[in-house]
């Protein structure tokens, strides 16, 4: 590749592209500029002998093409130039150097548009004394529109702020006389406040007041507020006006009608706040109010930074064209309109803020005629941009069984980034936060082949013992997984209604069942929100078999959903896992034949690890592991509820503990009694016997019933509520329930690739890796060298290293490995890489921060002679953005156990 900092773009029309090539001597000298007869398209200006050629390139969905010349797209404009620097590609001449940067005035650096708008502005600066403004008002304006306005240009284009400073300094010295002016109608409105509220009264007799309120005009100060206070205040006067007024007329109506309302007997006192302190725009402590009247009639302040916001929009309405799944396009015309005002109503005395509706109405024309949709902005739910086609938005709005989704096509990428924005605009930052936030419900349950009782909604409801959800609050979570083992007899479909009723029953809508497995009694089943359905792709299942005759029956085993929400990946497991308390190693081995052959992510060869394939996963079910004490001693830490207790004999902890199964997977606090054996019918009495024909077997109350999940570094997820359901006695199990909580947002990707667009002479960015270091427990083979293969979605392709061409010794380094949970005399192997065995320049796919910092390396532990997967871990590249840059460890895993540590460091070169 040639040095990336050749510099071949310029801001430059067609004239000044030809003077600048015929200056060159050079063949193949060329420039990238933007086309200004078409927007939004470039143009290669290429010298060949004496003439110039010109070769327009468009950018369709992301890529570059050079039009006439062949269909080959690029995905970056670099990779573009160093195509057609090879000989033979259709040009008139293949590119070689850049024109020279010396030979471009200075003046020439600026757009045409920024020539013709300040030339505009210079006209209009000229021509402002001529119109019948003071002498004063006019010099302020030609002043701007001369000098002024070029600085807002440069401060706009440098990004230094995202105001033109000036230019409201220039509104708010033209606004001194309509600021004055509404200073006065408040002291008006001051006035007719306090009269409307003597007037309530019993019997008004004085009136003091009205000299007491009447202002010094001579004392005030002249008055020059900012725009925004302005707006505050014209806003303020606004909303005091009608709600006087409103006032006014209620109180005579009570005198003339008593029974229409409250009687001035009736009417409190209440004194009288300073309207004017109001109107002016904030509090004391910054915040804004204004007065309203209360239930007893007197005007109080009422907060408004509390209400909702105004929003100040435009009319705006776009030709776009209207998508169905079918296929088939529809021309429609789309409009917001933005009206938003406040007004009042009255609702048993007590000053109600009610907003007026938003709508988006959508004019569409078909065979079957022409019909109007009308979506109200408070009922949308999420606005999704198409990552392949940026003019492609999909609207998702409605509630439940009412929720649909419009996509629609727009004529170019600014017209939908300005509807995009104006809806955000009006839909608010609380409610764009929300539809960022999923609530995830996992519930598991061994039925005993039992079929459950009729009620079953304390499950979903997440009622019982733990941590648990308030009873007062039901709240319709965003996705729902459901999964259980030893299932009776019963029909998928039969037991899917009685989910969705228990749902409908909790939530009062109708949930979408996205996909159900099924293996002999262990089945897993998700439903979600209709809206949030729409954002789901990429849906899979599969199902492995872990039980009798060497893993052939599925009386054990597991079976998986995932998919995609959003940019976001998920993968749902439920399992089996083999029982009694001596079988700790069966049940591990369980655990690595089912991460290893489940196939729902995305196939890699190398890594056959589901867990290492998706943002999240969770992973529950009858996992089957007991408590290391006697039941005597258990019962006595349960009647106590010591379960710290309990917990430290937990096999599942000791073995987490030891590295064995379930390594960096995160399990909530049990803060409830263990779910297994119950007695059918009770939920605080163990039934620790069980008989069989040939034995006796003794079962330890133990948490066999478990929810665990597993996170990228950089992914939180939080966890809501785990507990276990004491109203589902059915089984000799009690259902467990979880609640988590976690931000998706697919828009993030769409953002980031524009901004690659408008941006194709960005410097790259490069991920460098210094240093990598790891002890390995014992392989199951003798294995000298190693590498490392760097796998993340920011990279174009896998990276692998060179084969560490040492080792280091435990005892003679300092670093963070030796403190680990690996006790030295388990660790087998020590290799060690050196700078020049690490990849030194993985470029990623965009060299922006805020794309970088969410992204993560799934690092893989090989074999360097047959590229055996010994293990992998995830790290996030915010590791490598610490100024320290220190080391970054994490533990390699393999199927869920733990084959050793990696101790890496590096920076990002921006």
């Amino acid at each position: 590749m040639a040095d990336l900092q050749d510099n071949y773009y310029y801001d430059v029309s067609y004239e000044d592209a030809e003077m600048l090539l015929q200056q060159e001597s050079q063949d193949g000298t060329f420039l990238i500029r933007p086309s200004h007869r078409k927007p939004g398209t470039y143009a290669i200006s290429l010298r060949c002998g004496s003439k110039i050629y010109h070769h327009r390139i468009i950018v369709t969905n992301g890529q570059f093409v050079c039009q006439g010349i062949n269909t080959t797209s690029f995905k970056s404009m670099d990779e573009l130039v160093e195509h057609y620097r090879n000989p033979g590609q259709g040009l008139s001449h293949h590119l070689t150097i850049p024109v020279s940067a010396k030979a471009l005035p200075v003046e020439k650096n600026e757009s045409n548009y920024e020539n013709s708008l300040k030339l505009l502005c210079n006209e209009i600066a000229e021509a402002v004394p001529s119109l019948r403004y003071s002498h004063q008002d006019s010099e302020l304006m030609q002043a701007y529109f001369k000098e002024e306005v070029c600085l807002d240009m440069d401060d706009i284009k440098m990004k230094t702020t995202e105001r033109c400073v000036r230019f409201e300094e220039l509104l708010a010295k033209l606004s001194r006389p309509l600021s004055r002016a509404i200073d006065d109608f408040n002291d008006y409105l001051n006035l007719m406040a306090q009269i409307t509220n003597r007037i309530s009264k019993a019997a008004p007799d004085t009136v003091d007041f009205l000299y007491r309120a009447q202002i010094n005009d001579d004392c005030r100060e002249p008055s020059e507020a900012t725009v925004d206070e302005l707006v505050n205040k014209m806003s303020s006067c606004q909303q005091l006006l009608q709600t006087i007024n409103d006032r006014f007329l209620e109180i005579l109506k009570a005198n003339v009608n008593p029974d229409c309302g409250t009687t001035p007997e009736d009417s409190g006192s209440g004194e009288t706040v300073n309207i004017s302190d109001h109107l002016s725009g904030s509090n004391s402590d910054g915040s804004s109010t204004v007065q309203a009247p209360d239930h007893s009639g007197s005007l109080v302040p009422v907060d408004v930074d509390n209400q909702p916001p105004r929003v100040r929009l435009p009319n705006r309405s776009y030709t776009v064209t209207r998508l169905s799944d079918k296929k088939k396009s529809v021309q429609a015309a789309l409009k917001i309109d933005p009206n938003k005002g406040m007004y009042y109503k009255y609702l048993l005395f007590r000053l109600v803020i009610i907003t007026k509706a938003c709508f988006i109405e959508i004019l569409h024309s078909s065979e079957q005629g022409t019909g109007i949709s009308k979506i109200l902005a408070s009922e949308i739910y999420r606005i999704i941009k198409d990552i392949n086609d940026f003019t492609v938005l999909k609207i998702i709005y409605g509630k439940g069984l009412y929720s649909q989704q419009e996509t629609i096509q727009f004529t170019d990428i600014r017209s939908a980034e300005q509807f995009f924005s104006a809806v955000e605009r009006l839909r608010g930052l609380e409610a764009s936060k929300r539809s960022d936030k999923i609530t995830i419900f996992i519930g598991t349950w061994n039925m005993g082949h039992n079929l459950p009782p009729d009620d079953i909604r304390s499950w979903p409801l997440c009622y019982g013992n733990g941590m648990t959800m308030d009873p007062e609050v039901d709240t319709a979570f965003d996705i729902y997984a459901f999964g259980v083992q030893e299932s009776p007899s019963i029909a998928e479909a039969e037991w899917i209604d009685k989910l969705k009723s228990s749902l409908r029953q909790i939530t009062n809508l109708d949930y979408t069942p996205l996909k159900t497995k099924v293996m002999w009694g262990i089945r897993i089943a998700i439903l979600c929100l209709p809206e949030v359905a729409f954002r789901i792709t990429n849906v899979k299942s599969n199902s492995v078999t872990a039980g009798l005759f060497g893993n052939t029956l599925g009386n054990k085993g597991g079976v998986a959903v995932s998919f995609r929400l959003d940019d976001t990946n998920f993968c749902f497991i439920n399992s089996h896992l083999a029982a009694r308390a001596e079988e700790k190693k069966k049940r591990q081995e369980n655990v690595q034949l089912i991460a290893q052959s489940l196939n729902v992510g995305d196939p890699n060869p190398d890594i056959a690890d589901v867990t290492h394939q998706f943002h999240h996963v969770f992973w529950f079910g009858d996992l089957n592991y007991r408590l290391d004490m006697s039941v005597q001693e258990a019962n006595n830490a349960i009647s106590r509820r010591n379960f710290p207790k309990l917990y430290q004999v937990d096999q599942l902890y000791r073995e987490k503990l030891d590295g064995n199964v379930f390594v960096d997977w995160r399990e909530e606090g049990l803060k409830f009694a263990p779910t297994y054996r119950v007695a059918i019918g009770k939920n605080d009495v163990y039934d620790t016997v069980k008989k069989k024909t040939s034995k006796t077997i003794v079962n330890v109350p133990s948490w066999c019933d478990r929810i665990l999940w597993k996170s990228y570094p950089n992914c939180q997820m939080e966890c809501l509520a785990y507990g276990s359901v004491q109203d589902m006695l059915t089984s000799d199990h009690l259902p467990v329930f979880g609640l988590y909580q976690t931000s998706v947002n697919a828009n993030d990707t769409v953002d980031i690739k524009k901004k690659s667009i408008r941006n194709p002479h960005k410097m790259p960015a490069y991920i460098v890796v210094l240093n990598a270091h790891a002890a390995i427990r014992p392989t199951r083979r003798c294995v000298a060298h190693f590498t490392l293969e760097f796998i993340s979605s920011c990279l174009e392709n896998p990276v692998e290293s060179a084969p560490n061409a040492t080792s280091w010794q435990l005892h003679t380094i300092t670093s963070q490995i030796p403190s680990s949970a690996i006790p030295s005399n388990l660790i087998h192997h020590c290799p060690l890489w050196e700078t020049s065995d690490l990849p030194n320049k993985m470029k990623t796919r965009y060299p922006f921060r805020e794309y970088i910092e969410k992204q993560v390396l799934l690092i893989a532990l090989k074999a360097s002679d047959n590229g055996e997967y010994i293990g992998a871990c995830h790290v996030p590249l915010t590791a490598f953005m610490e100024p320290e840059n220190k080391g970054y460890v994490a533990n390699l895993t393999l199927y869920g156990e733990e084959t050793g540590k990696l101790e890496i460091s590096g920076f990002i070169s921006l």
